[in-house]
């Protein structure tokens, strides 16, 4: 159920008042969440249905004709003033296809609803992920209680040892859900290139390490008792199996 807390936090998103943490939680959120995700666009729309009600006036606008106008006044004299009414016309087509990219033609950064692999769900965010995603961020005083935090939702013994990587530097440690199920993720940077460790509590049929390349991202995944583990980040298919398999003997 989405609270007041929750709206509170994707407006401050949608008007840019969040800092660079809590803006990477609640995008990391919105990528899981598909109750969340839909309410961002309903708030990112102004909370009513703007596409029916744009796709019924594109059908009936005559936009081509005054288009055709609008290129005239434009074809004039440059400080020539445009009549009144040209202007009004300028206005009703920008709104109107406006109205009409919401939701057709500006970029979908969150995953899609219809996916019910949670590991393309990540891979899908993790593309998102640059250099700058986690800079400045000192995650070394905060690992051994952020860890402690998923230890205990997870059931999983996490620690600074048992997570520790050849190369890696750990940054961030956080709680996310996927379809109604936890999802632990451990942030670190490989040199500049952000890796995700993810951990998704939900029955999962045990299975050895395997790897593939989802939308630019490597991603190396197994199952032990239960769980689903996840190595993933823009590495080599041979880097993220080092990796996954370096951590497949502790978990």
């Amino acid at each position: 159920m989405i609270g007041a807390d929750d709206d509170a936090l994707l407006v401050a998103l949608i008007d840019d008042r969040l800092d660079a943490a809590a803006r990477r939680a609640i995008e990391m959120r919105l990528t899981v969440e598909p109750k969340l995700r839909a309410r961002y666009h309903e708030l990112a729309a102004g909370g009513l249905p703007f596409t029916r009600a744009f796709d019924a006036a594109l059908a009936e606008a005559p936009v081509a004709r005054m288009q055709a106008k609008l290129n005239a006044v434009g074809g004039g004299v440059p400080r020539r003033r445009p009549q009144r009414r040209w202007i009004g016309a300028a206005a009703a087509i920008a709104l109107l296809l406006a109205g009409a990219a919401i939701g057709r033609f500006a970029p979908a950064p969150f995953a899609s609803e219809d996916n019910d692999d949670w590991r393309a769900v990540v891979a899908s965010y993790a593309s998102l992920y640059t250099p700058e995603t986690f800079a400045g961020i000192d995650g070394a005083p905060n690992e051994a209680a952020e860890l402690a935090k998923l230890s205990h939702a997870l059931g999983v013994a996490l620690t600074p040892n048992a997570i520790a990587l050849p190369d890696l530097t750990f940054k961030w440690a956080g709680m996310l859900a996927y379809d109604g199920a936890p999802l632990g993720e451990i942030a670190y940077l490989d040199g500049d290139v952000p890796v995700v460790f993810c951990i998704l509590d939900k029955s999962e049929q045990d299975a050895p390490v395997k790897s593939e390349t989802r939308e630019g991202v490597a991603v190396a995944s197994w199952a032990r008792g239960g769980r689903g583990f996840l190595v993933g980040g823009r590495i080599s298919e041979a880097r993220a199996t080092q990796l996954a398999e370096a951590l497949a003997t502790r978990f």
